[in-house]
Order: C-alpha cells, then sequence, then structure tokens
C-alpha cells in the first residue's frame, strides 16, 4: 500500500544519528548500491532483501524524479521468500522412499542427498519465489521514517537501513515516544517509575495488577501506556463530549468503527466489537468491567478543519487504513503527492498531541485520582447496561 494514493498504513521510526536534511544524489546512489538482487550473495536464500524504486517489484533504479517529493524520498523494501513448501518436501521424501525400495538409491544417506538436491533445484529455478514490496516514506527534516512493513519484515527494515546508511532506526512504540517526552521535559524517573493502572477489578477482584501479557517485561519500553492512553481517551469523548484540549488546541475525537479488547490479567482473551460507536455497546463496556483494555481502535480526528480516519494500534501505535483528506487545488501528480505528505505530517502530530495531553495526566501528582473517576465512570456504565 504505497503513500502516493489511496489509503496508507505505517509504522513510525526515528532515525538516530546524523540524519541527512535534504535529499542528495549520493543518498539515491547509496540507495541504488542496496537495492534488491536476487541471489546476491551466491546462494539460494530462503529470504532475501534489499531497495527498490517502488514504481513496480523489478525497480531498481531511484531518481529525483520518481523518489524525490518535496523534502522526502519514498522507495520501498523489497522481501521475497523463497520456501519449497513442506507438503512438496514430504512428497519428494515418499518418492526417494520408494526408489530406495526398489534399490535405486544407496540407503539413508542417499535419499536424503537425493531430497535435498530436488528442493535446491526448486530454489534455483525460483519456482517457489514470492516478492513483497513494502512503501518507505523517509521524511529527511524529522528525521523520522514511515514504513508499512509487517512485523515479520521489521528486522529486515532496521538492518538494511543500517547497513545502508550506517544510522539506526528506532520504532516509535507507545512506550519510546512517552520516554522521549519525558526524557525532554527531564523527568525520565517518573517514567522508569510507572507500574500499569488497574481501571477494573479484574477476574480476581481488587487482589491482581494487570499484567498486560502481550508486552515484554524487563526493560523493554512500557508500552501498557498505549493500552492506558485508549482508556484515557474511551473516557474523555464520553465525558468531555470527543473535545480535547492539546498544545495544538482542541481537537474533536469519535472513537468509530472498531474496538479491540484484550484482557489485561492473561485469562478472559479478546473482544472484538465492529460498529458505529462501538464504545457504547453493551458488550463493550462489560469487557472494560472485567478488564479487558483497548489494543486496536478506530478514530476519526478533527484538527484546523482537516480530518483523518483511521485504526490506531495501542502499544506500536501503527496507523492502518488511514484515510487522508482530500489534496486541494493540486496541479499534478506531484504536487497531490506532496499535500498527502503534508497531511500526513499534520495526522502524526495530531496524534503526538492527544498522547502528549494524556501524559501529562498520566503522569501528574493527579493521576491517582483520575484513576477513582474512571473506575467510578466504568461502574456506572456498568450498573446502567445491567439494569
Amino acid at each position: 500500500m504505497a503513500f502516493d494514493s489511496g489509503t496508507v498504513s505505517f509504522r513510525r521510526y526515528a532515525v538516530m544519528g546524523r540524519s541527512p536534511r535534504e535529499p542528495s544524489e549520493k543518498m539515491l546512489q547509496t540507495l541504488e548500491g542496496m537495492s534488491f538482487a536476487p541471489g546476491g550473495s551466491g546462494a539460494s536464500q530462503e529470504v532475501e532483501y534489499g531497495w527498490s524504486g517502488g514504481r513496480h517489484v523489478l525497480d531498481t533504479s531511484f531518481s529525483f524524479e520518481h523518489n524525490v517529493f518535496g523534502e522526502a524520498l519514498h522507495f520501498a523494501l523489497r522481501v521475497d521468500t523463497n520456501r519449497v513448501p513442506a507438503q512438496i518436501r514430504r512428497a519428494y521424501q515418499i518418492i526417494e522412499d520408494e526408489a530406495a525400495s526398489l534399490g535405486n538409491a544407496a540407503g539413508k544417506k542417499g535419499v536424503k542427498h537425493a531430497v535435498q538436491r530436488r528442493i535446491e533445484a526448486d530454489l534455483r529455478s525460483g519456482r517457489y519465489r514470492r516478492s513483497r514490496l513494502m512503501p518507505v516514506l523517509w521524511d529527511l527534516p524529522r528525521a523520522m521514517v514511515y514504513a508499512a512493513v509487517s512485523p515479520a519484515a521489521q528486522e529486515y527494515l532496521l538492518n538494511l537501513f543500517e547497513r545502508t546508511f550506517e544510522l539506526r532506526l528506532e520504532p516509535l512504540s507507545a512506550g519510546r515516544l512517552a520516554l522521549r517526552r519525558m526524557e525532554a521535559a527531564g523527568n525520565r524517573r517518573s517514567y522508569e517509575d510507572a507500574h500499569p493502572t488497574r481501571f477494573a477489578g479484574g477476574p480476581d477482584g481488587e487482589e491482581r495488577a494487570p499484567e498486560y501479557p502481550w508486552v515484554p517485561r524487563g526493560d523493554y519500553p512500557r508500552d501498557w501506556l498505549g493500552n492506558e492512553f485508549l482508556v484515557w481517551l474511551w473516557h474523555h469523548t464520553e465525558t468531555e463530549g470527543g473535545v480535547v484540549a492539546t498544545g495544538r488546541g482542541e481537537l474533536g475525537v469519535v472513537i468509530d468503527e472498531l474496538l479491540e479488547m484484550h484482557c489485561a490479567f492473561g485469562e478472559t482473551g479478546r473482544d472484538v466489537f465492529r460498529a458505529s460507536g462501538p464504545t457504547r455497546m453493551p458488550e463493550a463496556v462489560d469487557a472494560l468491567f472485567s478488564g479487558k483494555v483497548p489494543r486496536r481502535i478506530g478514530l476519526i480526528v478533527e484538527s484546523g478543519g482537516s480530518q483523518w480516519q483511521l485504526t490506531l494500534s495501542a502499544e506500536s501505535f501503527a496507523c492502518a487504513g488511514v484515510r487522508l483528506p482530500p489534496a486541494e487545488q493540486a496541479v499534478s501528480p506531484r504536487a497531490v503527492f506532496e499535500q498527502r505528505i503534508d497531511a500526513l505530517r499534520d495526522l502524526c502530530e495530531t496524534i503526538d498531541a492527544l498522547y502528549e495531553a494524556f501524559l501529562k495526566v498520566r503522569f501528574a501528582g493527579a493521576w491517582d485520582a483520575h484513576v477513582a473517576a474512571v473506575r467510578r465512570w466504568i461502574a456506572r456504565a456498568a450498573r446502567r447496561q445491567g439494569a
């Protein structure tokens, strides 16, 4: 799903190091030098990856005309998988076993070598090769990369970007964004001392703290803050009329179309609600009261006359199915794309403003009182549903 048209999906990555501030011919040449080349290692690999110009899966050329838009670079990560399916491997094994039983192979070792030769021949031929392009947009002045990569391909993106530019990409998850903001405010200690909030009693009443089992333990970023953010946003839209005061002014927020909730205690599974106004569904209130928290949520966000619709993932802050405002008075495809880049930047700044409004409350001295108000709101909503 490219960034130049239609809906877009992406995660954000901060470029760590001395990132260039504007595109250059040298950067394009560097990308081309690390472009995708099947079999570039000299052997058949199950997974191969490299850069692509992005216009099509065989595009390995990079130019100002096709890859530079304003102060941004637009290209793609190509990932090829070249795996012989398990059922084909089993078929080869059976064929060679039958041949061996007729005296046509030299025992088990001969069968093994014969099967391996068949598999290697398939890999060399590319018979089972599958190619995928994943769009990448590098916003140079902001030292930010937006990439539509799958979780499995993220490792390839981080590795290739560092090998290409000698710059590291840092995934901007909920915990990492919170840490960056708390450090900027000189308050890292509060972030390090933070513990998950219990908004509801949970399966065992008040005795257990939420575990957020989907978030890694230890020194990893506190990505459960993203789940707390969505609970806070849900409460705010229900009690404050869907208007949030932020550093960017008042923002309009509507939760719509999707609400995916998981048990913060790791016991009662997940619920997915798809409807107009899913937070008003009785089942959603019951899920919140039982100890479930949002992990994905559909949003409509308005700021300064612009509107975006998207699905936001709590922990990764990944944005999916983003509908950008239409380009206005654009006279060429290039102008349309550059307006879309501006709209993408505005969206991210708007989401960050909402998150910063939450963090100001979360790390203020009145957080416990705010949590008590949220708990009363949840309990009242659950009683109304049960009445």
